[in-house]
């Protein structure tokens, strides 16, 4: 009902997933370890089994259907046998002038494809699926229908939770997830991965029903020291989850619980994934934002600010930042929640129902640092801590919720701190988005149009090139594969020191600071776009442009 394993590595290797000397060095490791290769590739390469999959279909020119579209047609679905559907794998999706449109798991298995063929009586054309994908659909087509058959596969009470929360944490290690939603739905549990920011669903190839996925859930309540018994009210907590061999890896995941009108759900961040990879080049900063970055993390003291909303990789930046400084001659202690990146030689603090941010940072002080990381300033007490510790001898980073990097001073007098004691200890604030980065593997590209030129700033006489998503089996059919951030950067001297201490406004801060101090995150993100790296559609989904 599927295809074999040389079939798939053939595929993934003449769609270039795969390369030939580092599969020899698997097959050698996986013979030695008694691990299946197919685990052993895509635990290496971090690529889910759909990505072999849709490699077969591209080599053979085959259409890929994922869950979102295996929609099967009703009609035609009544007409083949259950059975026959169940058994080899076939799903019916569409009828259109070439004739109907059949997934299967298997495109070699001509005996079935040619029954389904003259029970339709119709042209078929293939398109591949992936089995638990294809599983999922055929069980979801059968329950959609309004009397059910009694021999449908559902969950029955022996699942293995253990198990079944295993292969959703490898699928979404594999996938580089970042969230994990666990959400109660009319047909039972569903699961759904953030990828590069977008959601997935993640199937299994038979139905969970209630009574799994509240199973599920109480365990993940477990190993988060949460209560089980409380269902009503939200719940926070955190846990570390060990995935075994070949992937070897451990993470540490912030767990929220939460109430819903079908039952509880859960969301689990998944934190501090690749951490030992991470520099301000990765990131996405330029070359003159790196320098200018570099020398301000490198000031005796004073405060750098990290700005934008949840999720656009502020503590990230800041921890490649602490990571580029790191030495054994400073003391650098933060005061985080959670604690996202663990560092070697670095103290950290969690916050919690009895340490608040300023409680821990007025702690710290006392214990001789030269570089304070503060997690996030919230409110007054917070902030004015921090400005006084930068003000005193201290380098101090931390992050804040703003839109705009010169938004940042108002957002601090809002709060109730002094414009002078801003002015006087602010070295640097970065404002920051992520956007997708495109597929290196199957971008296109097109000569820009006078609209885009307009967009992007460049004379109507130039040539330049934009570049498209495409989507292959390496990026997962998206055209897109991993995230960058954009920035917006202002860095101060003592010009626009003293001028915030006057209390100036946001405009004057922004027309003072002119393009030697403030770069614009639409300038940063139209240099990107230039050089191939991501889209107009993802510039304008997180940057507005400004005249």
């Amino acid at each position: 009902m599927a295809l074999n394993t040389e079939q798939l590595i053939e595929a993934g290797l003449k769609q270039r997933l795969i390369e030939a000397d580092v599969l020899n060095q698997l097959r050698t490791e996986s013979r030695r370890k008694r691990i299946d290769i197919l685990d052993a590739i895509m635990a290496h390469y971090r690529l889910p089994i759909s990505a072999l999959y849709r490699a077969v279909a591209e080599m053979r020119g085959l259409k890929f259907v994922d869950y979102a579209q295996a929609r099967p047609d009703a009609e035609l679905l009544k007409k083949i046998p259950q059975a026959l559907v169940r058994r080899k794998g076939l799903l019916p999706l569409l009828h259109d002038e070439p004739g109907v449109l059949l997934a299967t798991a298997d495109p070699d298995d001509r005996a079935s494809i040619e029954t389904v063929r003259r029970i339709l009586g119709s042209q078929l054309r293939v398109a591949v699926a992936e089995p638990n994908t294809l599983n999922a659909a055929i069980n979801r087509a059968y329950l959609s229908q309004a009397a059910a058959p009694s021999g449908l596969p559902t969950a029955a009470a022996e699942v293995d939770l253990v198990s079944l929360l295993d292969s959703i944490f490898k699928e979404a290690y594999l996938r580089r997830s970042s969230d994990i939603h666990l959400v109660q739905d009319e047909f039972g549990l569903r699961v759904r991965l953030r990828v590069d920011g977008e959601l997935q669903d993640y199937v299994t190839d038979s139905v969970h029903d209630t009574t799994v996925a509240n199973g599920l859930i109480s365990r993940i309540k477990v190993l988060a020291n949460l209560d089980i018994a409380e269902q009503r009210e939200p719940q926070d907590g955190g846990m570390s989850y060990y995935l075994p061999p070949p992937i070897d890896s451990e993470f540490n995941v912030r767990v929220a619980t939460a109430p819903t009108r079908l039952g509880e759900r859960v969301t689990m961040r998944v934190l501090g994934q690749d951490a030992q990879d991470l520099t301000l080049e990765k990131i996405g900063m330029s070359e003159p934002d790196m320098l200018m970055f570099n020398k301000a993390i490198r000031k005796p003291f004073g405060m750098i600010l990290l700005t934008g909303p949840t999720g656009s990789g502020k503590s990230t930046t800041l921890f490649a930042a602490l990571r580029e400084i790191s030495s054994p001659s400073i003391n650098i202690m933060t005061v985080e929640n959670p604690v996202e990146y663990v560092m070697e030689g670095v103290s950290q603090i969690q916050t919690g129902a009895k340490v608040t941010f300023a409680s821990a940072l007025r702690s710290l002080l006392r214990h001789d640092p030269d570089v304070l990381m503060v997690g996030e300033i919230r409110d007054e007490e917070t902030a004015d801590t921090a400005l006084k510790a930068a003000m005193t001898g201290h380098l101090v980073f931390s992050t804040l919720h703003t839109n705009t990097a010169a938004g940042t001073v108002s957002r601090l007098i809002d709060i109730g701190c002094e414009p002078f004691l801003i002015g006087s200890t602010m070295n640097a604030v970065i404002a920051q988005r992520l956007v997708r980065k495109l597929c290196s593997h199957c971008k296109t590209s097109h000569a820009a149009t006078d609209e885009e030129k307009n967009l992007l700033d460049l004379p109507a006489e130039t040539e330049a090139q934009i570049y498209e998503p495409k989507g292959c089996a390496f990026c997962q059919g998206s055209g897109y594969r991993g995230r960058l951030g954009l920035f917006e950067t202002l860095w101060f001297d003592e010009e626009l020191s003293k001028l915030v201490a006057k209390g100036c406004s946001e405009e004057e801060l922004e027309q003072r600071a002119g393009p030697q101090r403030l770069r614009p995150m639409w300038v940063d993100g139209t240099a990107k776009v230039l050089a191939g790296i991501t889209t107009i559609a993802e510039l304008q989904s997180v940057a507005v442009k400004r005249h």
